[in-house]
């Protein structure tokens, strides 16, 4: 089910889930983010276990400055304006 969020700060305050509450890091699992880059709007999507939660800003400045925000238990994958995703957290195989 989507849920759109207006806030900016309610939106952080979803990324960092357990961080806020003070719990240990470790037992969070990985969040997944997308971020979807068009040429007047920047769409940020979390996948919660129940919802997905969607933010949406058309300011530049904004949406870098929430891109440089995120925590360490998010991992990032942009979508360019032409759909191909790019992973910033790469896995390595041995």
């Amino acid at each position: 089910m989507p849920k759109e969020i207006q806030d900016v700060k309610v939106f952080l305050s979803l990324m960092k889930g357990s961080e806020a509450q003070g719990k240990d890091q470790n037992k969070e699992p990985k969040k997944n983010l997308y971020i979807k880059e068009s040429k007047k709007i920047t769409k940020f999507k979390l996948r919660g276990k129940k919802y997905l939660f969607t933010f949406k800003t058309a300011d530049k400045n904004k949406a870098q400055k929430i891109q440089q925000t995120l925590p360490q238990n998010v991992n990032k994958i942009v979508i360019g304006a032409g759909g191909k995703k790019q992973q910033t957290k790469k896995k390595q195989k041995k």
